[in-house]
């Protein structure tokens, strides 16, 4: 039997060390260039298919060398043929779905994700869950405001957040849970060139933000807004989510503004993880806030149209502290601050990371110790809830859940989890309940409003379905799923003019969503126009 070529030996071991999404596809081409290594891992696996062009391990190796030296149009082709002689390989999937976002392409990313994540592959399935091509693109809203962000590296070299230069004297914003009790941290700006962060200012600890000291010099920089953002401002997150060499953008609005610095600005802007410490910027590109954090889906579909803010005013005392030369501190003293809040705590990022990881055992160590320190932070018991659910019995998931409700009784982010769970559970009415008090909680969520729609029509409540369903189409006019839930419970209604209407809205605003045309051909049928 022929020996295995070595080639194929050499590439598996260097692609094992090669980060999970580095490269750029789009306008600016000399921006977010590719790791090193790309070229060399293209030729060799270009040498293993020479060896035998029907090698599905050949295959799968060349279209992760395409994908990994930034080639995402040829990753595709690539990952397209391997799928031909593998057709069930859950990590070629993954490969097609890195390739087609990297393009821009995210209903189709979503799709091949989901489809690895059927066929085993965790990691597909966190990625495919967390996608919203109706509110996020790949790229920077411009070139200016590309160069102005950075990468958040760890002591590894590995993304652990996003930032933004805040100075061109190499000055720069993130979050405070992005670095919280590292020992060393870094920046990779546009063009590709790491700067050590050599010191950093806290401000006054409240905030969850910090602004990080590097030697870059000329650099771009974004500015601040010279007013806070009103509720209903549109509103643009630009940054680095699971782990991309990309800038995403994703999109929303001012839901509330806080009354105080320390508290949060609430937005419709999904999150994912990766995406803290972006620049949260106006209209005009002029900083309002810093990404913190994001919610928990309420029946999957995608990152929350919901999400915190470091609000504007606390942009404005951090950057005064900072004017005070006795205001910065090694980058030592990250780890002496662990004790300051919850933002200094590095137990909380690790929780966050741990779960994206889908390592769930680590997991919920993380995240017991962060809550050991911070006992009744609902946020950081709804996560150990979420991770329980996956690794024991929902018994316990339910009990954190319940717990952080009664912490927050006016917080309807547990009420949502609990929907989702009971729903995992067969206990379809204690989901609705939990819904409705989630929905009267918060009647200006349109996913929360979408999802009581399509609760309602699952347990057969057509009449009740249609008010949590139009309410989600005034919510978010450019949802393809609040439309699609619309036409559902118009259609069962009895409503067929006025389903077919809201179905051709649903497909102009997702023409790659096959649920909406089924939706528009079930309405033209009960029109009987069979032709359409």
């Amino acid at each position: 039997m022929k020996a295995k070529p070595r080639p194929l030996r050499v590439l598996v071991l260097c692609l094992l060390f090669f980060p999970l999404f580095p490269g750029h596809a789009g306008p600016d081409e000399d921006l977010w260039p590719p790791r090193e290594g790309g070229k060399r891992a293209v030729l060799a696996a270009s040498q293993a298919l020479w060896w035998n062009k029907d090698d599905p391990e050949a295959r799968k190796l060349k279209a992760r060398a395409l994908d990994f030296s930034g080639r995402y149009a040829e990753a595709e082709r690539a990952a397209l043929a391997a799928l031909e002689v593998a057709p069930n390989d859950p990590e070629v999937q993954r490969i097609l779905g890195r390739s087609l976002l990297h393009q821009n392409r995210l209903a189709a990313a979503k799709a091949a994700l989901e489809k690895a994540g059927a066929e085993g592959d965790p990691l597909g399935a966190s990625l495919a869950a967390m996608l919203r091509p109706d509110r996020m693109q790949v790229g920077a809203p411009s070139r200016e405001t590309s160069l102005a962000l950075v990468q958040i590296l760890d002591d590894r070299g590995n993304c652990v957040g996003s930032g933004c230069f805040l100075t061109g004297d190499g000055l720069a914003l993130t979050a405070a849970h992005v670095v919280a009790g590292r020992k060393e941290v870094s920046l990779r700006n546009a063009h590709g060139k790491i700067f050590p962060v050599r010191e950093i200012c806290p401000g006054n600890f409240t905030a969850d933000a910090v602004i990080l000291r590097t030697e870059a010099e000329d650099q771009s920089f974004l500015r601040l807004a010279e007013e806070e953002p009103r509720p209903g401002d549109d509103l643009r997150v630009v940054g680095f989510p699971l782990s991309l060499n990309l800038p995403v953008t994703s999109r929303g609005k001012v839901r509330s503004h806080p009354s105080a610095a320390d508290r949060p600005m609430l937005t419709t802007v999904p999150m994912m993880p990766g995406q803290s410490g972006s620049p949260v910027l106006n209209e005009e590109g002029r900083l309002v806030g810093v990404a913190s954090r994001g919610s928990l889906a309420v029946r999957g579909g995608g990152a929350p149209a919901r999400s915190e803010s470091v609000p504007f005013s606390a942009l404005i005392g951090l950057r005064e502290i900072s004017l005070r030369p006795e205001s910065f501190a090694r980058t030592r003293e990250l780890a002496r601050w662990t004790d300051r809040g919850p933002f200094f705590d590095p137990a909380v990022a690790a929780a966050e990371q741990t779960v994206l990881n889908r390592d769930f055992d680590q997991a919920e160590k993380a995240i017991s110790a962060a809550i050991e320190r911070h006992p009744r932070d609902s946020g950081l018991l709804l996560r150990r809830a979420m991770v329980r659910i996956a690794s024991g019995p929902p018994s316990e998931a339910e009990a954190d859940a319940r717990l952080a409700a009664a912490y927050g009784p006016r917080d309807p982010e547990p009420r949502r989890f609990l929907c989702s769970l009971m729903l995992s559970m067969g206990r379809r009415e204690e989901a609705i309940r939990a819904l409705e008090e989630a929905y009267r909680l918060d009647p200006e969520d349109a996913d929360t409003a979408t999802g009581l729609g399509e609760l309602f029509l699952s347990a057969g409540k057509f009449k009740e379905a249609l008010a949590p369903a139009e309410q989600a189409t005034k919510l978010d006019p450019d949802s393809t799923q609040a439309w699609s839930a619309l036409t559902a419970a118009r259609l069962a209604a009895g409503q067929t003019a006025e389903a077919r209407l809201a179905a051709e809205q649903a497909t102009a605003r997702g023409p790659e969503d096959p649920r909406a045309w089924i939706q528009l051909a079930a309405c033209a049928n009960a029109g009987r126009d069979f032709a359409t």
